[in-house]
């Protein structure tokens, strides 16, 4: 899950040397899955037909796709005011009317939980032309009932002062906790925090801080909670340079690592770009780039990389093709198959490891 709409923000990111981490160390886990390397697992094939009309419309810039715990696809489309509610092989099942939504999630009780971030428009009240400002709001839809989503929170302003000037939120993705109490995050894309929310749409504490070292985080952009061997980790992608993931133990976001440690490829990956990240159940990770990557000077959007960190596959150029694409803002896997929201091109792109077959 990301506020994706605001383009091109992380090219400006200078890139900035990495500081002290944090002082806590947890062991990674040793009963992970062996990964596996080249052949099969690095070759992926588009799944046909593209997405790009749902319900008898047409996508408008839909900015993230995910995989709930009810195995049901969610579609942001984010410029059509919708979520799409697909099963898994694409069928249409439910749309539901929500402003604007970017990021979305859904807790152990099957609600389902959206971000807008910075969005306002003009509505006419009482005859009147009145800009009504939607942005930095989260909204639920309860899975019990057929009500429609409710917005649950909105963040005030001033919001914060950065570097001597007041700022409204910007939350650019949303993640509900891997356990039955509710609670989620919020990326602070501006202010360089993260945000906890119990299940009463309360913000309740305020992890990690503005910075650019281990156990910090400079403009974070995407969260994806995962699980290994019974402990609950989330990972979180982040738009400044030097440290591109970071991967934290939860309820408490210890860092495994710390100062002195040798670093995966992976979280030293130097890209300035927004970046969306999803975890599999082999421990591969999933990251999507909506910039070209500087240090490799070519336009490469996607990236999988094992358990380790290495790289087993990157690709992607700025078009329409089967393996390119326009700003891409969203990413999730589920039981072999990557779906990536191509916003730019208002699709949906499926891809599959070719000794599968399913169309």
């Amino acid at each position: 899950m990301k506020q994706r709409v605001v383009c091109g923000v992380a090219l400006i990111v200078t890139v900035i040397a990495m500081m002290f981490g944090c002082a806590d160390k947890t062991p990674l886990p040793s009963d992970l899955p062996a990964p596996v390397y080249g052949g099969i697992d690095t070759n992926y094939v588009v799944v046909n037909p593209i997405w790009t009309e749902v319900n008898g419309r047409a996508m408008n810039r839909p900015n993230d796709v995910y995989v709930g715990y009810d195995q049901q696809i969610y579609i942001c489309d984010t410029g059509n005011d919708r979520v799409l509610k697909l099963d898994v092989d694409g069928s249409f099942l439910e749309e539901y009317p929500v402003v604007h939504p970017v990021a979305i999630s859904q807790d152990r009780g099957l609600d389902l939980l959206i971000v807008c971030g910075d969005y306002s428009r003009t509505e006419q009240v009482e005859d009147r032309d009145t800009v009504i400002w939607y942005g930095d709001s989260v909204f639920r839809k309860r899975f019990r009932g057929n009500a429609p989503f409710e917005r649950v929170f909105q963040a005030q302003f001033p919001y914060a002062i950065v570097n001597g000037r007041e700022v409204h939120a910007e939350y650019w993705s949303v993640a509900a906790s891997n356990t039955p109490l509710k609670n989620y995050y919020l990326t602070d894309f501006w202010v360089g925090r993260v945000l906890g929310f119990n299940a009463f749409d309360f913000p309740t504490e305020e992890f990690l801080g503005d910075g650019v070292g281990l156990g910090l985080t400079r403009y974070p952009s995407d969260l994806y909670p995962y699980q290994i061997g019974g402990q609950d980790y989330i990972a979180l992608a982040q738009a400044a340079g030097n440290i591109a993931v970071q991967i934290f133990s939860l309820p408490n976001w210890i860092s495994p690592y710390m100062e002195g440690d040798t670093l995966p490829p992976m979280i030293t990956f130097q890209a300035r770009a927004y970046k969306d990240i999803a975890v599999d159940d082999q421990s591969n990770f999933y990251l999507l780039l909506d910039a070209p990557d500087p240090l490799l000077q070519g336009d490469y959007y996607f990236y999988k990389f094992d358990r380790r960190g290495e790289t087993l596959l990157a690709f992607g150029e700025l078009g329409s093709g089967e393996r390119q694409f326009n700003s891409p803002q969203g990413i999730c896997h589920f039981e072999g198959i990557l779906y990536i929201a191509d916003a730019g091109n208002n699709r949906i792109v499926r891809y599959q490891l070719t000794t599968e077959t399913r169309q």
